[in-house]
């Protein structure tokens, strides 16, 4: 079956732009402007000595990029599965000018949504032991959606420390 192209669309003032995706039962989502593209979850090369949260690299079009799982990052329970399923995809997102990819349980839309159905968080509520990673929660007629900032939760110091690669450099064979 031929995929339908999608139409670029333009948003207005009033409205942003958002990837929701699964992570254990809650639904979180972040501005399209982060995402560079979505995929399957494809073979990760573990990396000694690295975060619990660092999957490992992928070799992506000849660039090396280091994957994390959100979930472990942001430490919230698997159910049950600690593995990856069918519906586990890696979201390659671009943060500064560092790729990274995150592996979260599924996709679920990309969607706009008027600015006005965005509250900005209680101020006593982080996630895990970060702070500012919560940017706003989206009222949905049926569900809340949580917001997050990828350059708060994978701040320059953990880009440091995993060695996040820089988008554009290419992989050479150099001796």
């Amino acid at each position: 079956m031929a995929r339908k192209k999608r139409e670029k669309v333009e948003l207005t003032g009033d409205e942003e732009q958002l990837v929701s995706f699964r992570l254990g039962k809650e639904t979180f989502a972040v501005n399209v402007s982060q995402v560079r593209e979505i995929g399957k979850v494809q073979d990760i090369t573990r990396v000694p000595k690295m975060p619990a949260y660092v999957e490992g690299v992928l070799n992506l079009r000849g660039q090396i990029t280091t994957v994390i799982d959100l979930k472990k990052r942001l430490n919230i329970a698997s159910e049950g599965n600690d593995g990856h399923s069918a519906a586990s995809r890696i979201i390659i997102a671009e943060i500064g000018d560092t790729q990274i990819g995150i592996v979260v349980d599924a996709v679920e839309d990309v969607m706009r949504v008027p600015r006005a159905s965005i509250s900005p968080p209680p101020k006593n509520l982080t996630i895990g032991s970060e702070t500012g990673t919560l940017t706003g929660i989206c009222k949905l007629p049926n569900r809340l959606v949580m917001l997050l900032d990828l350059t708060m939760i994978m701040g320059s110091g953990d880009l440091d420390r995993i060695g996040g690669s820089r988008a554009g450099k290419e992989v050479s064979a150099s001796t």
